[in-house]
């Protein structure tokens, strides 16, 4: 069986686990898929890691065959210390295992600046630690050695992110590589309170219709770590969202209404109604600044006590 996940956008893998789960019997369409959960710690940390093991795996979530990680949590798009320190903490221990044995990490934060959701990826860049010029130092001794750039967008520099990244690589020659980005999502209780990683690369602006070359082993030459977070939502899935809200909040007799419908059918009424200029629309959250800023800081606390804790 063919799911399509052409009518709604997301990055996120969890996702995509959801619609399938949604759209057939688990027991006959999960061939190849292993899906675990766990709580972590007293904040309410969430994990829930995906492995895609054969091609008919990657044929029914639409993702390529590798591990994805998804961390999320009501708290990551507030204040809370506690949980911020515990979701770092938890990230670094991650990507340990992910790099395990790996000694020289080049880290890119794909995005635009200039624009607050896209800025993730540079924001987590301007605060890692960065070691690759740090030679002969004693406090970075068994630290792996670290570059990290934010190359900007093919609007900035006129040419594919893709294109800067692999000529880096081909220059410094590192062990692995490590991806920052903002992604899209399809629920809204899942923008900024939830992390993905990934062992499979990443393809910049899939999730919002506009795919560029992607960054992955088989492009790189290189082992492709991508975290990200989602920070955008379309308007179709925003108005998917809003209607099946409307028809838990009426009780029992909206039981078979919308709620109740396959996602393809969901998708297909939201295009009867809504003009065709709205559904290539995206929006993100009024406190987007404050949350693009406060999560940045976590992906880079955690980067950063798995550079420093010398386990690579």
């Amino acid at each position: 069986m063919n799911i399509l996940h052409s009518f709604s956008h997301t990055d996120l893998a969890l996702e995509l686990k959801d619609e399938l789960e949604e759209s057939c019997e688990r027991e006959h369409f999960f061939e190849g898929i292993i899906v675990s959960h766990k709580e972590i710690g007293e904040k309410g940390l969430k994990e829930t890691v995906i492995k895609i093991e054969s091609e008919a795996g990657e044929k029914q979530l639409g993702k390529p065959q590798g591990i994805y990680i998804t961390l999320e949590g009501e708290n990551m798009a507030g204040n809370d210390g506690g949980f911020h320190e515990e979701m770092s903490n938890h990230l670094a221990k991650r990507l340990a295992k992910l790099l395990l044995g790996r000694k020289k990490l080049l880290f890119i934060g794909l995005g635009n600046g200039e624009v607050t959701p896209d800025a993730l990826g540079p924001l987590v860049i301007k605060n890692l630690f960065v070691t690759r010029h740090l030679k002969g130092w004693k406090e970075v001794e068994g630290c792996p050695v670290v570059a990290a750039l934010a190359p900007g967008v093919m609007a900035q520099t006129g040419m594919e992110t893709g294109e800067i990244v692999e000529g880096i690589v081909k220059k410094i020659h590192p062990d692995a590589l490590v991806v920052i980005d903002a992604l899209a999502a399809k629920s809204s209780e899942r923008l900024n309170r939830t992390i993905q990683i990934s062992n499979t690369g990443i393809a910049p602006g899939s999730g919002v219709g506009n795919q560029r070359n992607e960054i992955t082993e088989k492009t790189m030459g290189v082992p492709v770590i991508a975290l990200g977070v989602p920070t955008v939502i379309s308007i179709p899935s925003l108005a998917c969202d809003i209607m099946d809200s409307f028809c838990a909040a009426q009780g029992e007799k909206m039981e078979d209404t919308f709620s109740s419908w396959p996602e393809s059918e969901k998708y297909r009424f939201l295009g009867e109604i809504l003009d065709a200029k709205l559904w290539e629309l995206f929006v993100t959250p009024k406190e987007i600044d404050e949350a693009v800023k406060r999560i940045s800081y976590t992906l880079s606390e955690g980067i950063n006590q798995f550079v420093s804790s010398r386990t690579s």
